[in-house]
């Protein structure tokens, strides 16, 4: 993959000829397109690309309800063209399936929406209210690069409705609970609950993330 800064040609998008260029950030990016296959070609494929490819299919449609909270929980894997759903993706694929015998499948409670090096939530526990969920844990701040003042980022993933709601800036570490109202019409649906930690970086203006921690099908 190639980056462009100056094209003779404009403002390149799309294919052309064999390559493909693309925007991310600003910056258009260049990469060879994909070579059409036969049939006799496709039914000569390795059975470990089929997997992978089959792996890659499931991943793609189990977080494709999931862009908008990634985006923000994996911001700090974001280099070029690598996209934090890029990074969610490749985590998700080498980290998140279990397998018997020939059949896999995607183990939620393994997906993180949120990666990062700031110390994550610590005994964290949901429970489902009559209008909400009560979200519980231990502050852990003034441990390692933990402090008081981290945000909680909360995450509902409701795969059977291709949706997911979040809060990004939540109630503090040190406040150690946050009750999180549903809309009436998602009360009786069951979704994934999610937690993780982020913490202002004023000096820089970056935002550290910690990893998420699964706290269940409620």
């Amino acid at each position: 993959m190639a980056s462009v800064n100056d094209s003779p040609a404009g403002d390149l998008n799309g294919k052309v000829g064999g390559l493909v260029y693309y925007k991310v950030g600003g910056k258009t990016y260049v990469r060879q397109a994909p070579s059409k296959q036969t049939k006799a070609q496709k039914k000569k494929t390795p059975p470990l690309k089929l997997l992978y490819q089959s792996k890659m299919t499931l991943t793609q449609r189990h977080l494709k309800s999931l862009k908008s909270p990634i985006a923000f929980g994996f911001q700090n894997l974001a280099v070029g063209a690598r996209r934090p759903f890029h990074a969610c993706v490749s985590y998700t694929l080498n980290n998140s399936f279990i397998a018997d015998g020939p059949k896999f499948a995607i183990d939620p409670s393994l997906i993180k929406v949120s990666r990062g090096p700031l110390l994550p939530p610590l005994n964290a526990k949901a429970e489902k209210v009559d209008n909400g969920f009560y979200i519980t844990w231990q502050s852990n701040a003034h441990f390692s690069n933990a402090k008081p003042w981290d945000k909680a980022f909360i995450v509902l993933h409701y795969p059977d409705q291709m949706f997911s709601e979040y809060i990004t800036f939540g109630n503090d570490r040190s406040s150690e609970s946050q009750f999180v109202q549903l809309w009436e019409s998602m009360l009786k649906k069951k979704c994934h609950v999610n937690l993780a930690f982020s913490q202002d970086q004023s000096n820089n203006g970056n935002i550290l993330l910690s990893d998420s921690v699964y706290l269940g099908w409620l």
